[in-house]
């Protein structure tokens, strides 16, 4: 797999953990779900925003 490829990958996931987020949100989940979806999300975005400062380091 490409970096480019990695990138696209990891920001598809931070892009879907984030809408699991607002449904679970929307749906009125229990708090402590809530919590750990957004973790999730923050993980994702992390894991997104550490490999596209990667690929614009190259």
């Amino acid at each position: 797999m490409t970096l480019e490829q990695s990138i696209d990958l990891a920001e598809l996931q931070a892009d879907m953990a984030f809408d699991a987020y607002l449904a679970a949100f929307d749906e009125d989940a229990h708090p402590e779900f809530l919590d750990s979806l957004e973790t999730e999300a923050l993980i994702a975005r992390g894991r997104y925003e550490d490999l596209r400062n990667q690929g614009l380091g190259h």
